[in-house]
């Protein structure tokens, strides 16, 4: 009941700081609650929710992936390249994604089998993705894609733009599969204990395996949504997006220490970053200012993340 109780609190916590920041945001800029700009937070806040989803997975099983808006930026260069080439548009973008997952199943292999530490795999696979990207393109942008790749970033469905269509769907399976399958409630009782789980007789390595290969999928989405913003497929494009993906699922509750996270609070945490982007913006600040900011709400995230367990201990 208690541990129920801490968890209620946390969710409720976090939506509270984003309701109170909306608020603030609000105060200080009246063009903020227009409707325009709260369907211009949805979509800027598409791309890094959709990461952070798949970051949070990582993150419950105690792991990371610093490779996330590399893989991002590789899988949207194949599709752009395919969908120059005459392929049409939904099978390259179906393309890029199977590219994505593939990407994660690199990382997933050098983790489980070759027993690297997360961190330490990642950082070497964000050098190889981000290296590859830039050498087929010789460091140039994939433009002149075709119209319909438009669709999807700049679109809407009754009112809702496609982006944010799409981070609610990827939420709910998500969702689904984190609380209702078995292999969802493995991956917190990875995180939680490693050593008790695989003497449960629980395969630790393919759920970790297949954990690596979501999260790339899921970057590969993220980029489908990107692509289709911006028209053009960039080598360099999500660079540092790692660390709004992180710091999205942190400031949802999601702990360093592995066996903890929703996807309720990594959409929550993408929201808060977002709101703290677009405010800033409409106030005219210098974006230096909001890495400064986000730094430091990631900072007391982590930090109150410690306090938490400590009082556990």
């Amino acid at each position: 009941m208690k541990e129920n109780a801490k968890k209620i609190i946390q969710k409720i916590g976090s939506l509270l700081i984003l309701l109170v920041l909306m608020i603030f945001m609000g105060l200080l800029s009246p063009e903020f609650f227009s409707l325009a700009n709260i369907k211009n937070v949805g979509i800027q806040a598409s791309v890094n929710a959709v990461l952070s989803i798949g970051m949070l997975m990582v993150i419950i099983i105690g792991g990371i992936d610093l490779s996330i808006g590399a893989t991002l930026a590789l899988a949207g260069i194949v599709s752009a390249y395919l969908m120059k080439a005459g392929c049409p548009v939904v099978l390259a973008l179906l393309i890029s994604c199977i590219v994505g997952a593939a990407l994660g199943a690199i990382n997933g292999f050098i983790v489980t089998f070759m027993k690297l530490p997360p961190f330490v795999a990642t950082l070497g696979t964000t050098s190889i993705f981000r290296g590859t990207a830039l050498f087929v393109t010789n460091g140039m942008p994939v433009s002149q894609l075709p119209d319909g790749i438009g669709v999807i970033g700049q679109g809407s469905v009754l009112g809702i733009p496609n982006p944010v269509v799409i981070t609610i769907i990827v939420a709910l399976i998500i969702y689904v599969v984190l609380t209702y399958t078995s292999y969802g409630r493995s991956l917190y009782a990875i995180g939680s204990n490693y050593e008790a789980t695989r003497l449960s007789g629980v395969s630790v390595s393919r759920n970790t395996m297949i954990t690596y290969i979501c999260e790339g999928f899921l970057a590969a989405v993220a980029g489908v949504i990107l692509l289709g913003r911006l028209l053009v497929a960039q080598p360099n494009a999500a660079t540092g997006y790692e660390s709004n993906a992180i710091a999205a699922a942190v400031i949802g509750g999601a702990s360093f220490s592995g066996g903890r996270g929703s996807v309720g609070g990594a959409l929550i945490g993408a929201l808060i970053i977002s709101v703290l982007n677009n405010g800033f913006t409409l106030l005219g600040l210098n974006s230096f200012i909001q890495q400064i900011a986000i730094g430091i709400v990631v900072v007391l995230a982590v930090f109150a993340d410690i306090l938490q367990r400590s009082k556990v201990n």
